[in-house]
């Protein structure tokens, strides 16, 4: 068992430890092998606990999991084997929203972006082309991938790629739609006063004209 291999292939490795202290570490299934077994479940030809069996072969990582098999207590292979096909693929309805919702959130994350980034630009690149790549060649083809978006007509990168704080791209949405958020006002204030605070006595803390700006905006709002 290599687990460090698994993860360079790609591989998500997973351990269910049960009651008596018996642990398993597993992988998934792909799509293709996953909708094999479940088209198999679901004709019900083959005996369930053959199908269990074959699936729990293919994806423990210890050998000697899969040599003790016959050995293993009554309901190991199977519970697996349940959470492998649950795992790796839409085998009920209920799991499919959620798994999918947090699959939206992890879109969001830096890693994601780059990569949706490049293949919009680069057509011809899978991710898992991008992945491949030493991260200078990453930061290459981002570049690149900049200029080729901002470069359309019309563009379809609004401005050059930054990573900025949650506060700055508050701004910059403020400053794009003109509209004043009441509860980040709230919230700059509170964060206003604990600076004050924590400084103790002195000069009042004044406002920039930025948030002199959005305050008046505030009162305009709500007038």
């Amino acid at each position: 068992m290599n687990l460090i291999e698994e993860a360079k292939q790609g591989n998500r490795v997973f351990r269910v430890e049960f009651p008596d202290g018996k642990r398993i570490i597993f992988r998934l299934l792909n799509w293709k092998q996953f909708r094999v077994y479940y088209e198999l479940l679901q004709k019900g030809t083959i005996p369930a606990a053959v199908l269990e069996d074959a699936i729990y072969r293919e994806c423990a990582l210890k050998h000697a999991d899969i040599e003790d098999m016959s050995e293993t207590r009554a309901g190991v292979v199977s519970t697996v084997s349940m959470i492998i096909m649950m795992m790796s693929g839409p085998a009920t309805q209920d799991l499919f929203n959620p798994t999918l919702e947090l699959c939206r959130n992890q879109v969001d994350t830096l890693d994601s972006q780059i990569l949706m980034i490049i293949c919009r630009a680069f057509p011809a690149y899978k991710p898992e082309d991008v992945e491949a790549m030493p991260w200078s060649d990453v930061l290459m083809r981002l570049a690149q991938a900049e200029r080729i978006l901002m470069s359309k007509n019309p563009p379809e990168l609004a401005e050059p790629i930054a990573i900025i704080s949650p506060d700055e791209a508050k701004k910059q949405k403020r400053k794009r739609t003109g509209k004043v958020d009441a509860a980040d006002l709230v919230q700059e204030g509170r964060d206003m006063q604990k600076e004050v605070n924590a400084r103790g006595p002195g000069p009042p803390l004044q406002l920039t004209p930025e948030q002199m700006k959005q305050l008046e905006q505030l009162r305009k709002r709500r007038g």
